[in-house]
């Protein structure tokens, strides 16, 4: 019989997957309900990154039978936040190109060189965000989950 071994890449993907997603839908509640101006609900997206980080890491101590090193729990953070991000700036970048839905608007400074520029800034900001913010959050969540002795139910 064959044994499926969890890896760092794989929960991170699949949880990164799921992030981004709930992202874009979050984004597209947001747009549809008028208040896209407001650029403060842009960065509650933030904290469906902290949410996904968090559970990754407890799916993958789960399929580990609770045997999580330090680095492993960074990096699955790592792998969510650079995922999510990369599929929600990748959502962004063809709805303001393609369809034209001004997502990227409520961030340009000014008309002068259009908003070519305001849309790959924007996308820059977005991936390193997540990377960031995952590797930070993962680091941060692996302070509760490296304790064997950890309950933590939904």
């Amino acid at each position: 019989m064959e044994q499926r071994r969890t890896t760092v890449q794989k929960t991170g993907t699949y949880f990164g997957i799921m992030t981004g997603i709930a992202a874009i839908l979050y984004i597209v509640l947001v747009k549809l309900l008028g208040l896209i101006e407001n650029v403060s609900l842009h960065f509650l997206t933030g904290i469906i990154l902290v949410i996904g980080v968090c559970l990754a890491i407890r799916r993958h101590k789960i399929a580990n039978a609770g045997a999580l090193g330090y680095l492993e729990g960074i990096g699955v953070g790592f792998f969510v936040g650079l995922v999510s991000s990369v599929l929600f700036t990748i959502f962004q970048v063809l709805t303001d190109k393609i369809f034209n839905l001004a997502l990227s608007y409520p961030y340009m400074a000014d008309e002068t060189y259009g908003n070519e520029q305001a849309i790959w800034v924007l996308a820059i900001i977005w991936v390193l965000l997540g990377v960031v913010l995952g590797a930070f959050v993962g680091y941060i969540a692996m302070q509760f989950f490296k304790r064997p002795d950890h309950k933590f139910t939904l």
